[in-house]
C-alpha cells in the first residue's frame, strides 16, 4: 500500500508523527472499520438492542463512551437492511462521529452546516435538535452531492431540518449572526481517507492542499458573518495537513478573533491533542483508534450568547399560503382520517404541500431544495402523500402496519411487492379497510402504502428498493 502513496506525503506524515509513524504506516495494512449512529430521535438506545433480529443481521458491537454509536462487520450491506431504509441507522466512520458527538446545544438553538454532504453531522445535529425548538439549516453547494443530502435527511425523518443549495456567502447574505452554532466540516485535501478510497490518492498535491486552505479561509469568513456573538464555531477537515488544520485553527483565532475551546471530553479521548498558538485542537489517527482521519477544534466567537426570540412567519407570504380547508379535506379523505399534524404548521405551494416546524422562523428566499416536510400534492383533486410524509409522521397515521424484522413480507416491501393482508403472518395490521397507510418496523415509519380491498398497494419509492 505504501509504496503507491506520494513520497512526499509520507515525508510529511514522519515528520509529524514522529517515531509514530511506523504504527501509522502498519494501519493501511489494516481495513477500514464500518459504524453506524443510531437515530435516537425514532428509536431508542434499549429498544434497538432488544431487536435480535437487529443484532443478527448487523452483527454489530458498541463502540466504548459514545453514546449510541455501533461498529458492525464490513461484509454487511447495511444501505439494504430496514433499519437503514427506516432510519434507524446511519453510516457513518467513527472519526466523522467525534466532531458532533459530545457538543450541547442550547434550547430553541438555531444550527448551520454550512458544507454538509452526505449528511452524516447533519444527522446527529438534527437529532440533537429534535425536542429542542430549533432547527437545522443543512447546505451543500453542490448539486449532486445536495441531493444526496437531501435523501439521507428524509430518510432519518426529521422535521426540524432545511436543507439548502446555496455558497457561503449567499447564505451570509441572508443569515446575518443568526445560529448559535455553526460546522464547518471543510472540503479539504482528502489525506484521511486514504485508507478508505485509495483512488483519491492520485489526487494529492502540495498545490492541492495549498488551494484547499485558501478555500477553507474563505468560506471561515462567511461562516463566522452568520455566527451569534457567543455561539459556537466547529472546524473539521479529514486530512492531516497542518496547513489545512493547525494554520486554519490559527487563523480563526489570530485573525478572525475567535477563542478556542475545550473539546467534548469524548474528543479529548480518542483523538491526539495537537498544541495550537492558543489552545489545543484534535486529530485522530488510524493506528491510535479504530477510525479513518479527522481533525477537529471548536472556538466561541467574542460575546455573550442571547436567547432566541421567535421572528414570526410574516416572511412566509408570497408563494407560500396557509393551507386551505380543500387540502385538509383532500388529506383527511386519502388518509381516511386526518393524521396528527399540527395545520397550522402546513403550507402550500402550488399544488404541493409542506410542513415548516414552527421552530423554523426565517429561510432563504432562493436555493431550498428540502423545505421542510414534503406532505403531499394534489392532482385531479387527489391527495397523494410524498414519502416524506410517511418518513416524518408515520406514528401518527392512522393505518399502520406493523412488519417483524427479518420477515419476508417486510422483505417484499422494500423489493416494491405488494402484500395481501389475508396473507400476513409475520405483520400487524391496525386501521381502516382503505386510504394511504405507513408501514412500520420496530415502531418506526419506513415507508407508505395504500390499502384497497385487502391489497396493500406498495408506495416505497422506486429510486429506494432494494434490487
Amino acid at each position: 500500500m505504501f509504496t503507491e502513496l506520494p513520497e512526499e506525503f509520507k515525508k510529511r506524515m514522519r515528520a509529524q508523527l514522529g517515531a509514530d509513524y511506523t504504527e501509522f504506516e502498519r494501519s493501511f495494512d489494516m481495513p477500514a472499520v464500518r459504524a453506524f449512529s443510531l437515530n435516537t430521535a425514532v428509536i431508542s438506545v434499549e429498544q434497538f438492542e432488544a431487536c435480535s433480529e437487529a443484532a443478527a443481521e448487523l452483527k454489530y458491537k458498541k463502540i466504548p463512551g459514545m453514546q449510541h454509536a455501533y461498529y458492525y462487520d464490513d461484509d454487511q450491506h447495511i444501505g439494504r437492511s430496514a433499519y437503514h431504509h427506516a432510519g434507524m441507522i446511519y453510516s457513518q466512520d467513527p472519526a466523522a462521529m467525534l466532531v458532533a458527538e459530545g457538543i450541547k446545544l442550547p434550547e430553541n438553538a438555531r444550527v448551520l452546516d454550512l458544507c454538509a454532504a452526505p449528511g452524516g453531522k447533519s444527522v446527529q445535529l438534527a437529532e440533537k435538535l429534535a425536542g429542542n425548538g430549533g432547527f437545522l439549516v443543512s447546505n451543500e453547494p453542490d448539486r449532486a452531492r445536495n441531493s444526496i443530502l437531501c435523501s439521507n435527511i428524509e430518510r432519518m425523518g426529521f422535521k426540524n431540518a432545511v436543507v439548502t443549495c446555496l455558497y457561503p456567502e449567499e447564505l451570509a447574505n441572508f443569515y446575518p449572526a443568526y445560529f448559535d452554532a455553526v460546522l464547518v466540516d471543510a472540503p479539504c485535501s482528502g489525506e484521511g481517507m486514504f485508507r478508505k478510497y485509495p483512488e483519491s490518492i492520485g489526487q494529492w498535491s502540495i498545490s492541492n492542499i495549498e488551494h484547499c486552505a485558501l478555500r477553507q479561509k474563505d468560506i471561515l469568513r462567511n461562516a463566522i458573518l452568520m455566527l451569534k456573538p457567543g455561539g459556537m464555531l466547529i472546524y473539521s477537515t479529514c486530512t492531516y495537513a497542518p496547513e489545512e488544520d493547525e494554520e486554519i485553527a490559527d487563523y480563526i483565532c489570530e485573525d478572525l478573533g475567535f477563542d478556542a475551546v475545550s473539546a467534548p471530553e469524548i474528543v479529548a479521548e480518542y483523538a491526539a491533542a495537537v498544541p495550537l498558538k492558543k489552545g489545543l485542537a484534535y486529530k485522530f489517527y488510524p493506528h491510535v483508534s479504530k477510525g479513518e482521519g479527522q481533525f477537529m477544534a471548536y472556538f466561541r466567537k467574542p460575546g455573550e450568547l442571547a436567547k432566541n426570540e421567535t421572528l414570526g412567519r410574516n416572511w412566509l407570504s408570497g408563494n407560500k399560503k396557509k393551507a386551505d380547508k380543500e387540502c385538509c379535506m383532500l388529506m383527511e379523505e386519502a388518509f381516511d382520517g386526518m393524521p396528527d399534524i399540527d395545520l397550522d404548521c402546513v403550507f402550500r405551494i402550488s399544488d404541493m404541500f409542506i410542513y415548516i416546524d414552527k421552530g423554523i422562523d426565517r429561510l432563504p428566499e432562493k436555493g431550498i431544495t428540502k423545505n421542510g416536510v414534503c406532505i403531499g400534492s394534489i392532482e385531479k383533486k387527489r391527495f397523494t402523500p410524498h414519502h416524506d410524509c410517511f418518513s416524518a409522521f408515520g406514528c401518527s397515521i392512522k393505518n399502520r402496519l406493523e412488519l417483524t424484522p427479518g420477515s419476508s413480507e417486510l422483505s417484499a416491501y422494500l423489493h416494491g411487492e405488494e402484500l395481501r393482508l389475508s396473507l400476513l403472518e409475520n405483520g400487524i395490521y391496525s386501521g381502516s379497510d382503505k386510504g394511504f397507510g405507513a408501514v412500520m418496523v420496530l415502531g418506526v415509519p419506513i415507508g407508505g402504502f395504500k390499502m384497497a380491498g385487502g391489497r396493500i398497494k406498495n408506495h416505497y419509492p422506486k429510486g429506494l428498493r432494494n434490487l
